[in-house]
């Protein structure tokens, strides 16, 4: 869990910064991570940075008008790196609907996109996952979306022409060897 309390760490720091080419930096850390490691908090860092990076991007949101809304976000981040030290399931599970629900009432006095910030978080690291070899059905159980949503997705972006690592199978097999035999 020291891989999830550091990255945690840093990505409360890039966003307290408003950072967002730092946030993407996590978010690709994050993702590479998963590729080999594909769990539930790796897959919620990299949702967590996605989201917060696209919210650091917005303008509009570093206004005082959004001042109380960031303030919360940064409140249960606080928590979130508390949750990853101490790494429970469920009180990882109530950081992370807190942070849901912080980013839907940062959103809710100016909604401009059909699909809120944490679905289009949820949606494009599973398309993402997908891309680098996680299966299809785990990065849809892990995203709580629909499988066929997942590849439409992906077919629609040039993400499979972007993933740069790309595996043989032996390489794949050896991964797998490497992680049973832990």
């Amino acid at each position: 869990m020291d891989f999830l309390c550091d990255i945690s760490t840093e990505i409360v720091s890039a966003f307290k910064k408003r950072n967002p080419k730092k946030l993407r930096k996590l978010n690709d850390r994050v993702l590479r991570s998963s590729g080999v490691d594909f769990t539930k908090p790796n897959y919620d860092l990299a949702v967590i940075s996605y989201v917060l990076s696209k919210i650091t991007s917005k303008q509009r949101f570093l206004t005082r008008q959004y001042d109380k809304q960031m303030k919360d976000i940064d409140r249960v981040l606080d928590a979130l790196v508390k949750c990853s030290k101490e790494y429970s399931e469920k009180s990882w599970d109530d950081c992370l609907t807190s942070f849901s629900e912080s980013v839907c009432n940062l959103e809710k006095d100016d909604p401009r996109f059909l699909t809120n910030l944490m679905s289009k978080g949820r949606l494009k690291v599973a398309a993402t996952m997908y891309a680098q070899g996680v299966s299809l059905g785990l990065a849809s159980e892990m995203a709580g979306v629909e499988k066929q949503e997942i590849m439409d997705y992906a077919g629609k972006t040039m993400m499979f022409d972007r993933v740069k690592d790309e595996k043989t199978v032996l390489e794949r097999i050896k991964n797998a060897r490497n992680l049973i035999s832990r």
